[in-house]
């Protein structure tokens, strides 16, 4: 009898500190995402890639800071003004992803991202790069939208890319506003798996919207001019 009182204290503890655990992930990651969105520069972002990097070699079953370090890696990219930095950052940044598809794969969000990767590799050289990337990206997307057509960032990123892809390479602002404020319709009934599920863009939806011609059908009324 004491044996099995003992066993099952044995196993009760052991549950206790696992919950601890993971509350402490959770404590961890809902801190550092929420300092994260106070950040402006490429620099600042890639501070957190690394608070993130840190946190996924702790937790190396978690497929959520692998994500995240790549994400910012990703955006510190965009937000450099210089071309001899992406390809170094975005190799890291899609090591880091590579790391977080092993742990969930086929999942949208990680697909998004890898999109976004492959923009940021034609920064470097758009002439020699544009065609190929460009093409790659636009199928990641497609792969984030039918794997999960309720993420509005796959929605996002499809709708910035048309905008600023001309109309003769299949691009335009018609197409990139219609995809976009498909994005925004979207974000009004999203909901993450949890605090630290993905849950970013719709600000820059809201930005991107305000480049896009008026839908209104709003008209004034006129008086008519004493002839």
């Amino acid at each position: 009898m004491k044996k099995i009182t003992l066993l099952v204290a044995l196993i009760v503890g052991l549950y206790g500190l696992e919950a601890q655990t993971v509350d402490k992930f959770t404590e961890t990651m809902t801190k550092t995402l929420k300092d994260m969105d106070t950040v402006k520069t490429a620099d600042g972002m890639m501070g957190f890639a690394n608070k993130f990097e840190r946190i996924a070699l702790a937790e190396k079953t978690q497929w959520l800071p692998f994500y995240y370090s790549a994400l910012c890696r990703t955006t510190a990219s965009y937000m450099y003004n210089d071309a001899t930095k992406y390809d170094a950052i975005l190799d890291v940044a899609e090591k880091h992803l590579n790391i977080a598809d092993s742990l969930s794969p086929t999942n949208s969000e990680i697909l998004v991202v890898k999109s976004m990767i492959l923009g940021g590799r034609i920064m470097v050289d758009p002439m020699s790069r544009g065609q190929l990337y460009g093409m790659q990206s636009m199928m990641m997307l497609q792969k984030a939208m039918t794997t999960d057509p309720t993420n509005p960032r796959a929605y996002y990123i499809m709708g910035q890319s048309l905008f600023y892809t001309p109309p003769q390479f299949g691009g335009g602002q018609e197409s990139g506003c219609a995809m976009t404020q498909t994005a925004k319709e979207l974000y009004a009934t999203f909901q993450p798996k949890s605090p630290i599920h993905p849950n970013w863009g719709e600000d820059q939806v809201d930005e991107l919207l305000k480049q896009c011609p008026s839908t209104s059908t709003d008209t004034e009324t006129k008086t008519p001019e004493n002839e």
